[in-house]
């Protein structure tokens, strides 16, 4: 609970309000940090630093693998009315067989922002997970940890 500030929370929905771009499902916008520099806007990398930095060490703790992580992927995604998707492991596709490791940061209530996209385990404690801005979870990438977020995100 509480990773990220609200000033934080609310730079990062600027910077994706400003270059978000069509995702990698339908129904979803995503900013990614190779978009951002290719795009011209590189001075938006700034905030993505120290919160990518913090993010990794956070999960070496936790998981006790200190300077073993390489951070695959960082962006800014947003689930829009009629977004989903069903159970998986974040590692399920061959390219993605590198992946160790999840950590997502809600930048937006539930409840307040929006309703429905909820993070769903399969298995475990816990069995959902509701946003809270500034909270983030980590878990692993593997079948251990299958999911899914809950159809249609409603935006108020």
């Amino acid at each position: 609970p509480g990773f990220l500030s609200p000033e934080t929370c609310k730079e990062l929905e600027f910077v994706h309000r400003s270059c978000g771009t069509a995702g990698y499902r339908p129904s979803v916008v995503s900013t990614s940090l190779p978009h951002l520099a290719a795009t011209g806007c590189g001075h938006l990398l700034l905030p993505f630093v120290p919160i990518r930095e913090r993010l990794r060490d956070a999960v070496e703790s936790f998981f006790s693998c200190h300077f073993d992580l390489f951070v695959e992927f960082t962006g800014l995604v947003s689930w829009c009315k009629g977004a989903s998707i069903g159970w998986h492991s974040d590692d399920n596709k061959p390219y993605l067989r590198q992946r160790a490791f999840t950590a997502v940061c809600y930048l937006n209530n539930h409840g307040k922002d929006f309703k429905g996209g909820l993070l769903k385990f399969q298995d475990g404690e816990p069995s959902s997970v509701i946003p809270v801005a500034g909270d983030a979870v980590i878990y692993t990438a593997d079948n251990r940890n299958v999911h899914c977020v809950d159809e249609q995100v409603f935006y108020r």
